[in-house]
């Protein structure tokens, strides 16, 4: 069982790890954005990031 939770966590990690990195190269690519396309690219690549932490 503490395998298999250790696997999990892992795999959730390097998705987690691979949305915020997503995330942040769209920032880069728009400096001068509005709030409301910020908080749909949130929603576009961090959905589950709340529950994630």
């Amino acid at each position: 069982m503490k395998k298999a939770m250790k696997i999990l966590a892992e795999k959730m990690m390097a998705r987690t790890h691979k949305a915020v990195k997503n995330y942040q190269l769209e920032l880069q690519k728009k400096q001068d954005m509005a709030p409301a396309w910020w908080n749909m690219l949130y929603g576009k690549y961090l959905p589950d990031m709340d529950e994630a932490i």
